[in-house]
């Protein structure tokens, strides 16, 4: 499987991002990819981020979607949903991060999942650090490797 985070927002160098690049050199397939959108508009702002990370998501990939109202769910039952699309020819996952505005309707209608870190809030870098971090968990689960007790 290949992996994509995609997020929103101005492109910063900070402490997360070693932790963040930790696991992602873990990782055989993955990318990363920031998005800035500048309008002040704040439902154009939506929607923009919306099309910028709809269409980071390649093709024959499915698109999971960081949003607070979205489904808490299990490292396990995450691994066993990527493993799922793996055995159904899915080729890559695009994990989105909204910008802070949140998620607009059109980019919840188009992910194939919309799952939540949680009910608290989390600041951009945070989240890609974790979301790197589960995909490391998840491609140990597949694995059976003992990472994930």
């Amino acid at each position: 499987m290949k992996y994509r985070i995609s997020t929103i927002g101005k492109i910063k160098t900070n402490d997360e991002d070693l932790i963040t690049n930790k696991y992602i050199k873990r990782i055989k397939n993955i990318e990363l990819k920031q998005y800035e959108v500048k309008t002040k508009n704040k439902e154009k702002k939506i929607r923009e981020e919306a099309e910028k990370l709809i269409n980071s998501t390649p093709k024959n990939g499915k698109l999971i979607l960081l949003d607070e109202k979205g489904e808490n769910i299990s490292s396990e039952d995450l691994a066993k949903l990527i493993l799922n699309w793996s055995n159904n020819n899915i080729t890559s996952v695009n994990f989105a991060i909204g910008g802070a505005f949140g998620n607009g309707i059109k980019i919840k209608k188009s992910a194939d999942k919309i799952i939540a870190l949680g009910k608290l809030t989390w600041p951009h870098q945070m989240v890609k650090m974790m979301v790197a971090e589960q995909i490391y968990r998840i491609e140990t689960i597949i694995q059976g490797h003992p990472y994930h007790k």
